[in-house]
This record gives C-alpha cells, structure tokens and sequence, in this order.
C-alpha cells in the first residue's frame, strides 16, 4: 500500500506540529532525567512547568487568534481560486448585504434556520446548488460569509435558484 504524505500548506498545521515536537522533547527529557534520578535537580522544575503551561498557552493563544483574526488561520491552498483567499483577507464585500439586509440573510437562514444549528438538509441542498455552480471545493460557510463582488453574484443566484426570496 503506497502512503502519500501532503505538504503543510496551512498554519494551523505548522502551529500544531511545532508544539507537538516540542512537546515531546521535553517529555522525553524528563522521563530521561526521572530514569537517571535527576528528577528534583533544579533544572527539572522549569522543564516540568514548560510542559504543563506550553500547551495551555498554546491553546488559549488560538482561540485568543480565532476570536480576533481569523483569517490568519487560513492559507491561500486552503482555497481553489487564490482570489477567494485575497478577497477574504480584503474584506472587499458589498455593502447592501452585510448588516442584515439584502436576500443573504435568506440563505443563511434557509442553512441554520435558528441561527445556530445547520439544517443537514438545506445544507445538502446548498452544497448541490455549490457543485453545480463550480464551486465544490468551497465551504459553504466561505461561500456564505465571502464578500467580493463574485460571491455576492453567486449568493443572489443561490437565493433566486433554490427560490428562497
């Protein structure tokens, strides 16, 4: 069986494969120094804190990145056109459709009716109308959150197709 190992193209990746290393070199260190019985030598103590506080403070600065910048977390391979990428990071949106206004707001309810949970199916219903507009590849939160000036064409004609207005 013929294994293919894929390029890191996406932060997250590197943030999580550094940490791990990291991680398991000090554990490693420590479990040589327990067998060596330098486990109370005053060089332990700041190794042991490293690995209890490290990821901890690995986790609370992504959620700290997720809440205020997300868009850092993404890496233009993440998307098929290198253009959705550019126009997230942009923010190049139309504004009629950004404050609850406009037929968005429709297909964005037609999704997570309540707000919150995703009706499974509308979602599949979206994600046909997505295939069949060539946009497969996406996600559907990036198609419904994506505001440059393609996206917002395609949201319209999402509305008008699926007869959501």
């Amino acid at each position: 069986m013929e294994r293919t190992i894929k390029k890191v193209a996406n932060p997250l990746t590197l943030i999580a494969f550094f940490s791990g290393v990291s991680e398991s070199i000090a554990l490693a260190v420590i479990a040589i120094m327990e067998k060596v019985g330098g486990i109370g030598s005053p060089l332990s103590v700041p190794l042991v804190w490293f690995s209890v506080l490290f990821p901890t403070l690995i986790v609370l600065l992504f959620f700290i990145t997720l809440n205020f910048n997300h868009k850092v977390l993404y890496a233009p391979g993440d998307f098929e056109n290198q253009k959705d990428f550019l126009s997230i990071l942009s923010g190049d949106y139309d504004k009629k459709d950004v404050k609850g206004k406009g037929k968005i707001d429709s297909l964005r309810s037609f999704w997570k009716p309540d707000g919150k949970n995703i009706d499974k199916g509308n979602e599949k219903v979206i994600r046909d109308w997505m295939v069949q507009n060539g946009l497969k590849m996406l996600s559907i939160s990036a198609f419904l959150h994506g505001y440059d000036k393609r996206y917002s064409e395609l949201q319209k004609n999402a509305v008008n197709d699926l007869s959501l207005a």
